[in-house]
Parts: C-alpha cells; sequence; structure tokens
C-alpha cells in the first residue's frame, strides 16, 4: 500500500518508520510542484500564518529513512502533471516516466526503501555453474569446485552441462565421480537451449537460501565472486551485480563493440529500475531464494524472451523491491575456447526484451 506523505502528521511520520514493516512505499510531492500545489489552495506562509498541510520533500523522506534505518530502493515518477492524462495512451505514459529529465520534475514520485536487517547467521548457499563447450576449461572448473567448497553454508554446486558440441559432458561426469563424495555436488544436462534454461534448471534443484550464478569461463575473478556470495549471504531483500566495468579489464577480455552495447544496456536498466546498474550483462549474480519464488510464481522465470535471463532477475528484483547493489569484480580473457553468445543476433534479442519492459 502507497502512503501520500502530504496527508500525514508529524505523528503517523514517525510512527510509520517505527512500524515493523519491512518495506515501505511512500508518495511525495515533486519539489518543482510542492509548493505550487499549496499555492493554488492558499497554504502557504505567503497568504496565511498557519499552514495545515506537511511540505515533505524526497530529501526530507531520504533522511529520515537513514535515521530510522531504512534504505532507498528506488524512486520514480508515479503522476507527471496534475492535469488528467486519460486520453492519453498508456504506453505513451509509461516512457515519459521512465525519462530522467522529466522523472525529476514529476508532480508525485514513488519512493520505495526496505529495513536494513542484521543477520544473526548467515543463510545457506546454492551456486549454479553453467557450462556449454568448456572442456578447454574444466581445469578452472575443478580447481573452482575445491575452492568455492570452503564457503561457510554452501549447501551445493550444481553444474549444468548444455548440449555441448565437445567433450564437456564427459568431463563433468569424471569430476562429479571425483568430487561429488566430499563435496555437495549436483550434475546435470539442460533440458533446452541457452543459458537461461541451464540456469533455470540448476536452480529449479537448488535447495539454498542464497543462489548464486558463475560462469564457467571463469573470466570473472574466482575470489571476487565469492567476496560477492559471502556478502550477499550477510543480507536481506537484495540482489548483489557483479560488475565488470568498474576496474581496468584484462586486454581482449570485453570486445568494443560488446563493451558499448554493455554500456548502453546499463544506462537503459538504470533508467528503467530507477536504480544504478553499473554492468547489465555480468554472469555472475547473487540473490534471494524469496525473489527465485516470485519469478517462478509470476511466470517470468521460465519465460524464453530473455535469452540469458540477466535482464528478467534485474527487473524483477526492481519491481519486487529488491535494492540492486554493483559489485566490483576483476575481468579477464578468456584462457580457452571462444564465447558461447552471438554479438549481433543476442544482442538484438536483448534491444528487443529492453522495449518490451519500457513499455510495459
Amino acid at each position: 500500500m502507497t502512503i501520500r506523505t502530504w496527508e500525514l502528521s508529524n505523528k503517523d511520520l514517525h510512527k510509520l518508520f517505527l512500524s515493523d514493516k519491512d518495506i515501505l512505499t511512500l508518495v511525495v510531492r515533486g519539489n518543482t510542484w510542492e509548493p505550487l500545489t499549496r499555492w493554488v489552495k492558499f497554504d502557504s506562509r505567503i497568504f496565511r500564518k498557519k499552514t495545515f498541510k506537511a511540505r515533505i520533500t524526497l530529501a526530507d523522506i531520504e533522511s529520515l529513512a537513514e535515521i530510522y534505518g531504512f534504505s532507498l530502493i528506488s524512486w520514480e515518477a508515479q503522476k507527471l502533471t496534475p492535469i488528467n492524462t486519460k486520453l492519453i495512451p498508456s504506453i505513451i505514459k509509461n516512457i515519459f516516466r521512465k525519462l530522467p529529465i522529466l522523472r525529476s520534475i514529476a508532480y508525485e514520485i514513488n519512493i520505495s526503501m526496505f529495513k536494513v536487517k542484521k543477520l544473526i547467521k548467515s543463510k545457506s548457499i546454492s551456486i549454479v555453474i553453467p557450462a556449454r563447450n568448456e572442456s578447454g576449461n574444466i581445469h578452472l572448473l575443478e580447481q573452482a569446485i575445491i575452492k568455492l567448497n570452503s564457503l561457510p553454508n554452501l549447501k551445493e554446486i550444481i553444474l549444468v552441462e548444455g548440449n555441448s558440441k565437445d567433450n564437456t559432458w564427459d568431463l563433468l561426469q569424471e569430476i562429479n565421480n571425483k568430487y561429488s563424495k566430499d563435496i555437495p555436488l549436483l550434475l546435470f544436462k539442460q533440458t533446452g537451449r541457452g543459458k537461461k534454461n541451464a540456469v533455470v534448471n540448476g536452480f529449479d534443484h537448488s535447495q539454498g537460501d542464497i543462489l548464486a550464478i558463475i560462469d564457467s569461463d571463469f573470466t570473472v575473478d574466482l575470489d571476487d565472486s565469492i567476496g560477492a556470495i559471502i556478502q550477499s549471504s550477510k543480507l536481506s531483500n537484495v540482489l548483489i551485480n557483479c560488475s565488470r566495468t568498474i576496474f581496468p579489464m584484462e586486454k581482449d577480455a570485453m570486445r568494443w563493440a560488446n563493451y558499448i552495447g554493455n554500456r548502453l544496456f546499463a544506462i537503459f536498466l538504470s533508467s528503467h529500475t530507477n536504480q544504478k546498474i553499473s554492468d547489465a550483462l555480468c554472469g555472475t549474480k547473487v540473490f534471494s531464494r524469496e525473489l527465485f519464488e516470485i519469478m517462478k510464481n509470476n511466470g517470468s522465470w521460465y519465460s524464453k524472451q530473455d535469452p540469458f535471463g540477466d535482464f528478467t532477475i534485474l527487473f524483477q528484483a526492481s519491481k519486487n523491491k529488491n535494492k540492486i547493489l554493483n559489485y566490483p569484480v576483476r575481468y579477464y580473457a578468456r584462457r580457452a575456447g571462444s564465447p558461447n553468445i552471438s554479438r549481433w543476433i543476442d544482442g538484438l534479442k536483448l534491444l528487443k526484451i529492453s522495449i518490451i519492459f519500457w513499455i510495459s
């Protein structure tokens, strides 16, 4: 339920932050319109000695949130002007609401925040590693499994083979036979095609409270991935999105066209989710089982529109009031093999799903 802040008394406002609610969603008048709405009703110190309505701004709400231990998730334009816009199609209004410039001068702003909680104990962890045509990187995978086994509260490591054209499946079976007695290791062959399908298959067999995706080419530094997983297990209501673009990356780690496309998608996603996203397509993501269950129940988890699942996870996290946090990681060039994505064909697929989310 959204609450109009200008209708709250001082006591009601503080009582709201002191309540046992984990997530608050408030509506605030935009800074441009706030004085105008009071002037129209002659509720201003310009016209009278005592005013009747609260003068609450976005900055005031953000300050109170910090005082009472809440963290901002996002803010977005709910209503652009006080003028009736029923004749304007919803698609047009949705597009305009997400434009950064218009959003800053909106009539009503919807702000969401969550209560920061310190967890007494860490949560259990499930890790999915999809692998397709990665026979040249099997030695890196074997080393990673041994290292990941040292994670506290590790529930399972799930390997999902993607119908490779090389002998990846045979090599994964050898690793599974070698380590499954001492390490909680599971191995599956994916039922369909594409990375998202592999990730879906893996997590559908998972049991952990925290779910992590790690790519089997290990171009993202494994120690950094482990650090992201550990921090996520201590937090609630967050999605940790690892970012390869914060620190300098190794030469040839990312083709120039891919880098430009990634940056453009990151700008779009930041605008759409109203949260800062610095890397749209890093494969390493860590999120909660609660978010996973929401995606399963609303059908987005099984949707075939998103070929990799990165956008789906980010969009659903934002939609369901999860804080998206960027975790800087080091990024290296592939040691063997070639990327399993098509720069242009898959890029167009991502553009298509971006447009669908933009107008929805």
